[in-house]
């Protein structure tokens, strides 16, 4: 019985073309894949269910734009400019004919908007799930793309191997055991890098098999090992070139789409200026209502969907019975069994050839019983024991398939500055090979602008002529960057504001590890170093010190100490919160691995608050003293002014950096200073943040304060938000259609004036008369609680608003979930906590617009601002909510993914201890 095994490879990946500023044309390159490509090929994979049959590879560059926030909100911005788009279109057109294709393309980006939602705008999490469905097997390729046999160095091909491996670890949580070799570009040597990473197998060009030595027994009809054991499948060359060929591949049918031909350069100009590039350059909108028709006119007929369709299943068929006249004249073959491999570039299936997807899907389910699929890992767990072993030389796919493409008259100038590249990073890692923590950064930054510099797209581009401009310019940008990080490492001027700017604007693999460019003699030097004086490097103690812990919750900082402090140990550091005593509550314990320490005052009841505080700062010191004899902590994290003598003190006694958070000031609570007791706690918040090594605040507005109450140079200062226990806040779904009923509106916070409560009052009041559907709970206690109470009782409220005082944490998200919307109607507010657990939970929120509140809600796109004290504004945003169901279900949609994405504890406790580095590398310097 003659056998045949047939394999579907696709190589996903687009150039880094992430820029900080916004409308780069080339942004456009991802957004179109992502709309024509990888979201068709989620629903061609999700549709055919078929099992061990397809391979797709994703390069780092993509997977590192695809998960970032800014191309994921830009791409939501293109979509809806899109649908503005095609709803004009609609409008305008007569032509029935068209009208369809219009409701098609209505149709479609719907589906699109809907799958990129439904998988938080991060479509590598839809791939995750085919891939634990086995719809999919996953692998990766280099660091850039960078074309390995022209990379100069083993260190420079390692780097692009073994950060390649960690970016796929990092965003599909296992290592893959296949690699896609750039261009499919081997050279020999390369095969014992790929090996000791731990890859099995890879691809190369036919002609790289047939010319192997010894020749290999069944020719290129299976794969073979290389000397250093790599499996090494080779591309089907038949097959394959009956897709992508351009004289007689499937995509040049005459009923397929016309690529070439776009409304967004037919359109008259007035009419298309809106969706194009604001810069006023005609580009692609996606919308093409031509098929090819013929090679030979320039004339095109309208695209008709179901002539492609009826298309797509005759090329299915076609080349499943191509497949099988292979198997037909090859079947014979065992040990192994015959094998076709298809690689092609995943972008061919959906951006050059529109119904690529269809075709996918329909070649899996039409074969599903005429083919034997198989995947490439598959087919090396079955069969590793039957191949042979040959020596393979230099080959690409590339135009006659060696390097041309990638080294000739056009490009070749790159080649002289990418291997100088590589020669100055050894340099550099030989000369600072025990680096302190800026120069690590520095050496981290140049092999990102090297690795950068180095993809092959930008020889690519040069030799094709297609976007020379671009590619041109980014080699320039980078090695202009790279030149002048090292000059700034070798002259000692570099500073963190200069890093931070470098790592912004590219922000390509956040962790790089620089150390493979050190030689194996330096390697061995540093780390007997590393050991010698830290062997927990990277381990960090911290002595945090805060006047308030759960359960004591007088405000937000409690909460806040204690979700950083569980991060910080999650992320294996080592935490002890120094604390207030609790009256039943023990005075050592361990909540969730923290470290918790309560302390009694010296003077437990002094009848001033002042006192008070000293005495307990006195006893914090002399407890820190007596725990700083078993524990020698790295760094002292103070929060806020009450534990300012402490910190101050700890600082010299320990002689250790302190990092401060200041989460409000005394003359923001108070709109200025007014009497001593003010004064003297003004005093102590400036005394605590001129001893700082660093400070952080949660916002803007704070950021402004504390310059200018206290006079801080702005480098010391970094902004770090507030965050959210985004999981412990169950959520429930609202009725976005008409109320139809009254809507209760939440608000929680510590009752005092600051807070704005007297404006719900003042607005329930006007409610009342008005005959408003609108009722409210605010939760919370404080000096103004039965102040509050009183006056709802005198205006006759009671049916309008209800104080329920302390609440617990399983209160709050009860009421959370019971209400329809949440109402923050501050007068001062450092941050603002409370509209991200409202945002969290699920509600749309109101807040004033102050303070941190203006920072977090952006007006009608994840939330509403009122004006702080004024009546009738709440009252407007409320009734704007009321009657607009579906702005309230964009608010909540647009907040949800905000708080999963920016006010996330993880991402704080980063960004808290990378100024704790910074804190650490400012004291190691300042030591003598």
């Amino acid at each position: 019985m003659k056998e045949g095994y047939f394999s579907l490879v696709l190589h996903a990946h687009l150039p880094y073309v992430c820029h900080l500023e916004e409308d780069r044309l080339e942004e456009r390159w991802v957004f179109e894949a992502l709309t024509e490509t990888y979201i068709p090929l989620i629903w061609a994979l999700e549709s055919a269910q078929v099992k061990g049959a397809v391979t797709i590879s994703f390069s780092p560059p993509l997977m590192e734009m695809l998960a970032d926030q800014r191309i994921q909100e830009r791409y939501w911005k293109h979509l809806e400019n899109t649908e503005k788009l095609i709803k004009k279109e609609l409008e305008h057109t007569e032509e029935k004919e068209q009208q369809r294709l219009v409701e098609f393309y209505q149709s479609r980006f719907h589906k699109i908007k809907t799958y990129f939602r439904k998988y938080n705008r991060n479509i590598l999490n839809a791939y995750c799930d085919l891939k634990e469905k086995k719809l999919v097997t996953l692998m990766t390729s280099a660091a850039t793309h960078a074309f390995l046999p022209y990379v100069q160095s083993e260190a420079g091909v390692r780097s692009q191997i073994r950060e390649g491996i960690r970016c796929f670890e990092k965003h599909f949580n296992e290592k893959p055991l296949g690699f896609w070799l750039p261009e499919c570009a081997f050279a020999p040597g390369i095969d014992k890098i790929l090996v000791e990473e731990g890859i099995r197998y890879t691809f190369v060009d036919e002609h790289a098999i047939l010319s192997a030595d010894p020749k290999p027994d069944k020719d290129s009809r299976a794969p073979i090992y290389s000397p250093h054991g790599l499996v090494m499948f080779p591309r089907h060359t038949a097959l394959s070139s009956k897709v992508w060929s351009s004289t007689f591949g499937y995509p040049g049918d005459v009923d397929y789409r016309e690529f070439y031909r776009d409304i967004g350069y037919d359109r008259d100009w007035n009419y298309i200026k809106p969706f194009v590039h604001p810069e006023g350059i005609r580009v692609d909108t996606g919308l093409k209502f031509k098929r090819v028709t013929s090679h030979e006119t320039e004339e095109k007929e309208n695209y008709v969907r179901e002539w492609a369709m009826n298309k797509v299943q005759q090329h299915s068929y076609d080349y499943i019975y191509s497949i099988n006249e292979e198997v037909n004249k090859h079947g014979d073959q065992h040990y192994p069994p015959y094998l076709m491999v298809a690689p092609f570039d995943a972008e061919l299936f959906g951006h050059w050839w529109f119904e690529g997807p269809e075709w996918i899907e329909a070649l899996l389910t039409n074969g599903k019983e005429l083919i034997s699929f198989i995947t490439p890992e598959e087919f090396v767990h079955r069969h590793y024991y039957d191949f042979t072993t040959s020596h393979l030389s230099f080959s690409t796919w590339g135009r006659d398939g060696y390097g041309e493409v990638w080294l000739n008259e056009k490009n070749a100038f790159l080649y002289r500055h990418y291997h100088q590249m590589e020669r100055k990073l050894i340099q550099a890692l030989a000369l600072f090979s025990n680096p302190h923590h800026e120069q690590k950064r520095a050496m981290q930054q140049m092999v990102r602008e090297w690795m950068l510099a180095v993809s092959s797209d930008w020889a690519f581009i040069l030799d094709n002529q297609s976007a020379s401009q671009y590619a041109n310019e980014r080699f320039s940008v980078h090695l202009q960057r790279f030149n002048d990080l090292q000059e700034k490492l070798y002259t000692g001027k570099l500073t963190s504001s200069y890093l931070e700017e470098m790592e912004n604007q590219f922000p390509f693999l956040i962790e790089i590890d620089e150390q493979m460019f050190l030689s194996k003699h330096d390697q061995y030097s540093q780390k007997k170093i590393d050991y010698e004086h830290n062997p927990n490097k990277g381990k960090k103690k911290i002595l945090m010190l805060s006047w308030e812990f759960p359960p004591m919750m007088v405000g937000g900082l409690s909460r806040h100490v204690f979700d950083l402090s569980k991060k910080l140990v999650k992320k294996g550091h080592e935490v002890h919160v120094i604390t207030t005593h609790i009256e039943g509550y023990p005075a050592y314990e361990r909540n969730q691995d923290i470290h918790v320490h309560r302390i009694k005052s010296y003077q437990p009841k002094a009848e001033n608050f002042f006192d008070w505080v000293g005495s307990l700062n006195f006893a914090m010191v002399a407890a820190v003293e007596k725990l700083s004899r078993a524990i020698t902590f790295d760094i002292i994290h103070a929060h806020d002014w009450l534990v300012c003598v402490a910190a101050k003190s700890l600082k010299k006694q320990l002689q250790k950096p302190l990092l401060v958070t200041i989460h409000a000031t005394e003359h923001g609570r108070n709109h200025g200073i007014h009497n001593s007791l003010q004064f003297d706690i003004n005093q102590k918040e400036w005394e605590l943040t001129y001893e700082a090594d660093r400070l952080i605040v949660c916002s803007r507005y704070m950021y402004k304060e504390v310059i200018d109450i206290f006079s801080l140079p702005k480098e010391k200062i970094a902004i770090i938000p507030n965050g959210v226990e985004y999981e412990s806040l169950q959520r429930n779904e609202i009725n976005h259609t008409h109320l139809n009923q009254t809507m209760t509106v939440f608000s929680v916070g510590r009752i005092v004036k600051e807070k704005g409560f007297e404006t719900i009052i003042y607005a329930a009041e006007k409610i009342k008369h008005q005959n408003l559907p609108f009722t409210f709970k605010i939760a919370g206690k404080g000096p103004m609680l039965d102040y509050y109470r009183q006056l709802i009782k005198e205006k006759n409220l009671e049916n309008y608003i209800d104080f329920l005082g302390f609440v617990t944490d399983e209160e709050r998200n009860r009421a959370f979930l019971s209400c329809h919307a949440v109402l923050f109607p501050s007068l001062y507010e450092p941050f603002g906590i409370v509209a991200l657990e409202g945002m969290a939970a699920g509600r749309p929120t109101i807040v004033s617009d102050t303070g941190g509140f203006a920072d977090i809600i952006r007006h009608r796109e994840n939330g509403l601002k009122m004006i702080p004290g004024h009546v009738d504004s709440l009252i407007d945003q409320l009734q704007t909510l009321y009657h607009d169901p579906l702005l309230r279900e964009s608010l909540v949609e647009e907040a949800l993914y905000e708080v999963q994405h920016q006010y996330n504890w993880g991402t704080i406790a980063d960004q808290t201890l990378k100024e704790m580095e910074q804190c650490l590398s400012t004291n190691l310097i300042a030591k003598p």
